[in-house]
């Protein structure tokens, strides 16, 4: 937030030996002050001038609020910590938490207190519109750790008791945004091959249905990775319903709530035969494709039929480095996707890569070719040669990244194993198989992306440490430190050793 542009202010100097001291405040505006504010700017002040207070007695200043109501407010400031009082916002400042300021009508509007939030509901009671727009502060209590507010001209039917508080942590982030990227421990972690050979991340059925602790684990590597696996499953096609529910909401379409993977004749489905399966992402002529995707196999004693993954944010990653001008073309141009039958009609269009700029990091890819509609215009609402051109290019070098043998993790699930993946980022695909000498039955499902984000958060507020130490990068992080603190030391001993020799 933005430092307010003082009109008439009152600040409590810092350094003050008593551990509490506590100040009445009344802002009039008068002459005196308006010629103190103006000798300020003369004199190039800072920006503000700092009244000089003495803690032992209790002093008064006035001010006008932005509806030239005059208020009064009783400060309790305690240890390093400072208050600023303006017209309409408040400066909070302390040696731990620095400076920041807080419109009025902003605190005001983030009361969780019980009247304000019901306890068991956690919805609000009140309206933003609610908030009378001279809204200013009764009393102020401010140790630099929890700020508390008594309000004055608060919203009607409230009482002047009315009191808000609380922690600056949560007055810095008030809110979980579960879409949101911040750090570097919560970016996906992009793998290839033969790092998936080495740390694909197994849990038990048991486990994961009863074990919070190896469930959050489990659930750190999904939201690093992309893709786990869930093995010992009882052998009943009910178990990928239960698999799902555990995470989230089942996801429901024209397929169910859940859903088959075996042939059938005249499927409706190229998944539904037993004819090779090119990479690709599920429901993509939807307007919301699921988030995530089970396939629990049940049986699979056919020759083939092996599973191919591979992550996609890594394949658009290396196109940002090593093809520019193609990674910008699959960020503009679109491609449509259709499911036409007699019963259903889809169809949705999007960028092959959903990249969010302002973040600096890609949000979903978007590719499945064996649904592909009609190409919607390159430009100007016309199909170019040289549009087509670029796009070719373009989804080759994709192609080419996505099914390059650094990239392809493979693995033939037996019955009671489950892979869960991110559908708009691990793409998916299944070598042929013969039916001559066997079977093979899949049964799916999906689950939301708000869900799955949903069950992050949980896990990891409840479980920080395991979430922390289940990073797939932990052990790796670990090692590098254990070798830098160890390079040091060495370092510290051959100092020490050429100190130790004599003159």
């Amino acid at each position: 937030m933005h430092r307010p542009r003082p009109s008439y202010f009152f600040r409590l100097a810092r350094g003050f030996s008593a551990p509490s001291r506590s100040f009445v405040a009344t802002r009039h505006v008068g002459n005196a002050m308006a010629n103190l504010v103006d000798a300020a700017k003369a004199a190039d002040i800072a920006s503000k001038p700092e009244l000089s207070i003495n803690p032992e007695l209790p002093q008064k200043v006035s001010f006008t609020n932005s509806s030239d109501n005059g208020a009064e407010c009783t400060l309790d400031v305690q240890g390093e910590a400072g208050v600023e009082l303006y017209r309409d916002a408040m400066t909070l400042s302390s040696e731990t938490t620095g400076r920041r300021s807080f419109p009025y009508h902003y605190l005001r509007d983030l009361c969780r207190c019980p009247k304000c939030v019901d306890p068991h509901s956690k919805q609000r009671s009140f309206r933003t519109s609610d908030i009378p727009k001279d809204i200013a502060p009764r009393h102020v209590k401010w140790d630099g750790e929890r700020l508390e507010v008594q309000w004055s001209q608060d919203i009607p039917e409230y009482p002047d008791s009315h009191t808000s508080s609380w922690d600056y942590q949560y007055l810095k982030r008030p809110f979980i945004n579960t879409h949101a990227i911040k750090t570097k421990s919560t970016y996906p972690l992009r793998w290839g091959s033969v790092w998936m050979q080495r740390r694909q991340h197994w849990i038990s059925y048991q486990d994961y249905m009863e074990n919070d602790v190896k469930f959050a684990a489990a659930m750190r590597n999904l939201s690093r990775m992309g893709l786990i696996f869930v093995k010992n499953i009882p052998e009943s096609r009910e178990m990928v319903e239960k698999l799902a529910t555990r995470m989230g909401p089942l996801r429901n379409s024209f397929y169910g709530p859940t859903w088959d993977v075996r042939t059938v004749p005249e499927a409706k489905n190229v998944a539904y035969t037993n004819q090779f399966l090119g990479f690709h992402m599920d429901l993509m002529y939807m307007n919301e494709p699921p988030g995530y995707q089970l396939l629990h196999c049940l049986e699979n004693s056919c020759e083939g039929g092996e599973s191919l993954f591979a992550d996609a944010f890594r394949a658009a990653d290396i196109m940002s480095y090593e093809h520019p001008r193609d990674f910008q073309t699959l960020t503009r141009h679109q491609l449509g996707y259709e499911y036409i039958h007699d019963d259903q009609i889809y169809y949705n269009h999007w960028p092959v890569f959903d990249y969010d700029r302002k973040i600096n990091s890609m949000r979903r890819v978007n590719y499945s070719p064996p649904f592909q509609s009609p190409l919607p215009p390159y430009s100007n609402g016309e199909h170019t040669h040289s549009g087509f051109v670029a796009l070719k290019r373009a989804l080759t070098n994709f192609t080419r990244l996505l099914e390059s043998d650094l990239s392809v993790f493979e693995l033939k699930l037996n019955p009671g194993e489950c892979a869960i993946f991110a559908n708009r980022r691990v793409v998916h695909a299944r070598r042929q198989f013969n039916m001559t000498g066997g079977s093979r039955w899949l049964a799916g499902a999906y689950v939301d992306e708000d869900a799955l984000l949903s069950r992050f958060a949980v896990c990891q507020k409840k479980h920080p440490i395991t979430w922390r130490a289940a990073d797939p990068m932990a052990d790796i992080h670990s090692h590098r430190s254990q070798k830098a603190n160890a390079a040091q030391a060495e370092k510290t001993v051959e100092v020490e050793s050429v100190d130790a020799q004599p003159l």
